[in-house]
């Protein structure tokens, strides 16, 4: 018997150290605050070490990424821990392009880190600006492209004259514009001025003279390294099309002397000009076949066109003197607006004091109402009929002589007068003399059956109310 108490007791033991283990354990973790790629977070971990708990956090280090404190520093609750990702830097030295990461921020740390030596006079460019060695650089971000521009010596030939000059421009015309020498658009530069520099580079500026030039009605002062007035007015980027001549002609040389020398272009020129004109595009409408009598919507929205024309206008002397229409075209046709209407009937029954009424269309319309004694006393009707009450005018545009309806309030009706007021949906309700009654109102019309034939439909109605 104490034999079952203690087999019992000791099982008791150990699902109470099973319940009780998984607590501890989870109860033993610690609290941290992890700074990583712009955010923050709480961490718990069982980690041991500051490098321990980033691991648990599934951050993933490079080499030159950092850690703040060490990795190996012993963690504690509420540890802050910071990680500071190296920057990358693309360097280009020497004709090579390298790619670095570092925690570097300084241009000429990160150069020297990146095994680029740098010479007193070499230049360092950092995102596109000059950085000067002794410029404070901002601690918190390292520049994303250095550029190492290496101090060469050329050589520079201008009007007789050869001087030396030492530069780390990237082009012959940077270099020029740092050594000084001023050069107008026409001076020719060999080798060109987007030349990369070499060491030893021969540099030769051959000057232009100058020519005042008469065009258009302005007076250019240009200069010129062409021989003839063709070459100068190639060199102005100016041509002569069609009939225009030059004073001096284009084949003659260029006026030379110590005075002012001219040239006048007399213009004689053509210009084509292109025209486009919308085109209003029509609306069509289609019968739907699946829609209910009476439905009106969009099918498709109308497409303006474009129409084309084309005119020669001539110019002498800049004056206009002709214009003329060579060609007209329609580019795009217009697309027509094209509007459904449908076709489909249903027959339908109101109930009205005067017993179900079959109808198989109904619409809304203004009503009103007149008399013989309105009319100068003459009941004669436009159908022929008598006016009486049950006799209405319409527009017969959209509804029959003798067609019947049933009119709330009225009673039943044939369509059998006109009205010069009466347009789109406005119903006159006849009355004799002694019944008369007066209407202004809008009211639900019902045209009764038998549906008449399709070509006496009037299917689209229009869709205001007077």
């Amino acid at each position: 018997m104490r034999s079952q108490l203690r087999n019992w007791l000791a099982g008791l033991g150990l699902v109470a150290l099973a319940i009780l283990l998984p607590a501890i354990y989870l109860n033993t973790r610690v609290t941290v605050t992890l700074h990583a790629d712009g955010a923050a977070r709480q961490v718990r971990t069982h980690a041991s070490t500051v490098g321990g708990a980033v691991r648990e956090a599934g951050i993933v280090l490079d080499a030159e990424d950092l850690v703040v404190p060490p990795p190996e520093t012993a963690l504690a609750p509420g540890q802050e821990i910071w990680v500071k990702r190296a920057f990358v830097v693309r360097v280009e030295a020497d004709g090579q392009v390298r790619v670095t990461r570092t925690q570097l921020t300084s241009p000429v740390a990160i150069l020297d880190a990146a095994g680029v030596a740098l010479q007193p006079d070499d230049e360092i460019w950092a995102d596109g600006v000059r950085y000067e060695r002794d410029e404070a650089w901002p601690a918190l971000a390292a520049p994303q492209t250095l550029v190492v521009r290496r101090v060469l010596s050329i050589s520079i030939a201008d009007g007789g004259q050869v001087v030396q000059v030492r530069s780390a421009a990237a082009t012959v015309g940077e270099a020029l514009w740092e050594a000084g020498l001023q050069l107008h658009r026409a001076d020719l530069v060999t080798p060109t001025l987007d030349t990369p520099l070499t060491e030893t580079l021969q540099v030769s500026v051959s000057r232009s003279r100058p020519v005042t030039l008469l065009v258009d009605g302005q007076t250019l002062r240009i200069r010129t390294h062409g021989a003839t007035v063709g070459d100068l007015l190639a060199e102005a980027g100016l041509a002569l099309v069609g009939e225009d001549y030059t004073v001096p002609a284009a084949a003659e040389p260029v006026p030379a002397g110590t005075g002012e020398q001219t040239v006048r272009v007399v213009r004689v020129r053509t210009a084509q000009l292109t025209e486009s004109e919308a085109i209003k595009f029509d609306s069509a409408y289609q019968a739907m076949a699946d829609w209910e009598i009476d439905t009106v919507a969009q099918v498709q929205a109308g497409v303006a066109g474009v129409k084309q024309r084309r005119t020669r206008v001539r110019y002498e002397d800049g004056q206009e003197v002709s214009r003329t229409v060579e060609a007209e075209a329609v580019i795009l046709p217009p697309a027509p607006r094209i509007i459904g209407y449908g076709t489909k009937i249903v027959i339908r029954t109101v109930d009205t004091p005067n017993g179900p009424v079959e109808y198989w269309r109904a619409y809304t319309m203004y009503a009103t109402s007149y008399a013989a004694k309105y009319l100068g006393g003459s009941s004669r009707t436009a159908s022929g009929m008598t006016l009486t009450k049950g006799i209405v005018a319409i527009d017969r545009r959209y509804i029959p002589f003798f067609t019947r309806m049933y009119v709330p309030g009225y009673g039943f009706a044939v369509a059998g007068d006109i009205g010069g007021g009466v347009k789109g949906r406005w119903i006159d309700l006849g009355f004799d003399d002694w019944n008369y009654e007066s209407w202004h109102k809008s009211v639900m019309v019902y045209f009764l059956t038998p549906v008449p034939p399709a070509n006496q439909i009037t299917w689209i109605i229009p869709s205001t109310v007077p």
